[in-house]
C-alpha cells in the first residue's frame, strides 16, 4: 500500500459522533422541540393581549413589546423549522446534511430584531417631537401579564438553550422581550405617578437598545459559522501542535477546522510521516476525539518522499 496522494486508500473518515449515544441526542432534540412550541403557544397568546391593550392605552412601549413579541413568535417558529430541517439526512445535492439550516436561522432571527429596532426608533423619536396622551393604569396591567408570559416560555426553554444556536437564539429573543415588559411596567407607573407622556418613549429607545446589545452576539457566531471560520471552542494552534507531537510525524499540513453546526466540528488534515498509515490514523483519531472533541475528521497519510512533488507542503 502506498500512501502517496492516493485519496481511494489514504482517506480515512471518521464518524464516530453517531455511533455514541443517537437515542439521547434525539431525545435531547424532541425535548427542545416540544419546549419550543410550547413557548410559541404561550407567546402567541400575550402577544395578542399586549397589541391590542397597547392600542387601546395609546403606548408605544406596550405595542413596541407586543411587536417584539412577534420577532419571538417568528424566532420560535424559525427554531422549531430549522430544528426539525437540520435533523434531515445528508443526501446527494447536500452532503453534509441539513444542519446549517439552523444557523441561517438564528441568522435571519438576529437581523429581524435589527429591523423592528429600526421601526420602533423611528416611531419613538416622532412621539418625542408628537406627544401622545398615554393610559398608565392599562399599560402596566398589561405589561405585568406580558412579563409573565414571558417568564413562563424562558422556563421552558432554559435548560435546552445550550443546546443549539437557534434555540438560543428563540431564548434571547425571549430575554430581551422579558425586558421590554420590565420597560413597559416601568413606564405605565411612571406615567401613572408623573402624568408625563414622554416617558414611553424613552422607556421604547432604551430597550430597542438592549435588544440591539441582545442579537449582536447570535448575529456574529451565526455568520462565522457560515464563514467556515474555527469554531469558537477549538484551539486551532493546540490543534496542529498535538498533532505535530504523535509518534513519528515530520511535517503536518493543510489543516482546516470548521464548524457544521453550532455544536460539531469537522477537519482536514495532511500527515507527513513514515509511520504504518492504519496505526497513525487510529492515533490521530483518538487524539482529537478525546481531547479536542472532533469527531468528523479526515486525514490523508503521505510517506516524506512522497512529499517533494507537492505544492503545499
Amino acid at each position: 500500500m502506498t500512501h502517496g496522494h492516493d485519496h481511494s486508500q489514504d482517506h480515512h473518515h471518521s464518524h464516530s459522533h453517531d455511533e455514541h449515544a443517537p437515542d439521547h441526542h434525539h431525545h435531547s432534540e424532541s425535548e427542545g422541540q416540544a419546549a419550543l412550541f410550547g413557548a410559541l403557544i404561550v407567546t402567541a397568546i400575550f402577544m395578542l393581549v399586549e397589541v391590542i391593550g397597547g392600542y387601546f392605552a395609546n403606548s408605544l412601549a406596550l405595542i413596541s413589546d407586543g411587536a417584539h413579541m412577534l420577532t419571538d413568535i417568528g424566532a420560535l417558529c424559525l427554531s422549531l423549522f430549522a430544528g426539525w430541517l437540520a435533523r434531515r439526512p445528508s443526501d446527494h445535492t447536500m452532503s453534509y446534511g441539513y444542519q446549517r439550516a439552523e444557523i441561517l436561522g438564528a441568522l435571519i432571527s438576529g437581523l429581524l430584531i435589527w429591523l423592528i429596532v429600526g421601526l420602533l426608533g423611528y416611531e419613538a423619536v416622532d412621539r418625542f417631537y408628537n406627544p401622545h396622551e398615554v393610559k398608565g393604569g392599562w399599560v402596566l396591567g398589561i405589561a405585568v401579564v406580558g412579563l409573565a408570559a414571558n417568564l413562563i416560555s424562558m422556563r421552558m426553554l432554559h435548560r435546552h438553550q445550550g443546546e443549539r444556536l437557534n434555540i438560543r437564539a428563540a431564548y434571547l429573543h425571549l430575554i430581551a422581550d422579558a425586558l421590554g415588559s420590565v420597560g413597559a411596567v416601568v413606564a405605565g407607573a411612571l406615567i401613572l405617578w408623573t402624568g408625563k407622556a414622554w416617558i414611553d418613549p424613552l422607556i421604547t429607545f432604551l430597550f430597542a437598545g438592549l435588544m440591539l446589545y441582545g442579537s449582536w452576539g447570535l448575529v456574529k457566531e451565526s455568520v462565522s459559522v457560515l464563514m467556515e471560520s474555527v469554531p469558537s471552542w477549538v484551539d486551532f494552534k493546540k490543534v496542529q501542535a498535538d498533532l505535530q507531537g504523535l509518534t513519528g510525524i515530520s511535517q503536518v499540513h493543510d489543516l482546516h477546522i470548521w464548524a457544521m453546526s453550532s455544536r460539531q466540528a469537522a477537519l482536514s488534515v495532511h500527515l507527513v510521516s513514515g509511520r504504518p498509515a492504519r496505526e497513525l490514523l487510529v492515533a490521530a483519531q483518538a487524539l482529537l476525539r478525546e481531547k479536542h472533541g472532533i469527531t468528523h475528521s479526515t486525514i490523508q497519510v503521505e510517506h516524506p518522499e512522497d512529499t517533494a512533488d507537492c505544492a503545499e507542503c
